[in-house]
């Protein structure tokens, strides 16, 4: 009897793990096609036309290649500045040095996102910079690539431009 009902219990267990992991695959699915719609296409972004889609993606590349650069920047600074911080002796004036160019960059790659983000808003429609403002951060909106806006690096945890989960 004891068995049985061990039996059933796992078989329970296993099918509402089946249903749940079955659940999560089909939400990132969803967002997932958002983004897999190809350039142009804005998710959350009702009724757009062609130029407004081609004026947006002109502006996305732009402002991919600003961020490349900065990106490439910051990286070199945090390898200096791991460089420096594991040095046998190290040089607190060259490491504080190292952290305020680390800001520095972190500022201007913020500016340049809300540039874009200002940019890209000023080919909208009311309705529709309503339904961008109020997708920004949140699933497709500003997180699907299209228009290089996003979470960025590290899970929304650092700089980056915002490739969605890409970088």
């Amino acid at each position: 009897m004891k068995i049985i009902n061990l039996k059933v219990f796992a078989i329970l267990l296993a099918g509402l793990l089946f249903l749940g992991s079955n659940q999560i695959m089909s939400q990132k699915g969803r967002n997932m096609e958002c983004s897999q719609k190809g350039p142009g296409s804005q998710c959350n972004i009702p009724d757009l036309t062609e130029a407004q889609q081609k004026k947006i993606d002109e502006l996305k590349l732009s402002h991919q290649k600003n961020m490349l650069q900065y990106k490439n920047e910051l990286a070199e600074k945090d390898a200096h500045l791991q460089t420096l911080r594991t040095a046998d002796k190290a040089d607190m004036n060259a490491i504080n040095k190292t952290i305020d160019e680390i800001g520095a960059i972190k500022v201007q790659m913020m500016k340049e996102k809300e540039n874009h983000r200002q940019q890209v808003r000023a080919q909208l429609s009311d309705e529709q910079k309503v339904q961008f403002d109020m997708s920004q951060g949140k699933g497709c909106g500003g997180g699907c690539g299209n228009c290089g806006m996003g979470k960025g690096m590290h899970g929304g945890k650092g700089p980056g431009s915002g490739q969605g989960n890409n970088k």
